[in-house]
């Protein structure tokens, strides 16, 4: 979906303490601070509902710290919408 207004895979998701948990139940998991998180799977209908939880894969780097094993995590959809695209790599045919 080239040009969506939702997240993509390779997007950058940046969320403040309480806007996110590593795991796919909202409630059970305290976050551990700020997230940095590069997404890796996306499934196709997460915009397409109205909830305010959205489930993803991603892969974390931690400020100042090697990155973490790829990961299940649920992020508000609040914290969705201001997402960090990465440069274009050419044009797409």
């Amino acid at each position: 979906m080239i040009g969506s207004a939702f997240v993509q895979v390779g997007d950058i998701v940046n969320a403040e303490a309480g806007d996110y948990r590593r795991t796919r139940t909202p409630a059970y998991q305290d976050n551990m601070g700020d997230l940095h998180l590069r997404l890796t799977h996306v499934p196709m209908d997460a915009g397409a509902y109205d909830t305010e939880w959205v489930s993803v894969r991603g892969v974390e780097k931690p400020t100042g710290k090697p990155e973490l094993p790829e990961a299940d995590y649920v992020i508000r959809r609040r914290a969705l919408a201001d997402v960090e695209r990465p440069a274009p790599t050419g044009p797409d045919w």
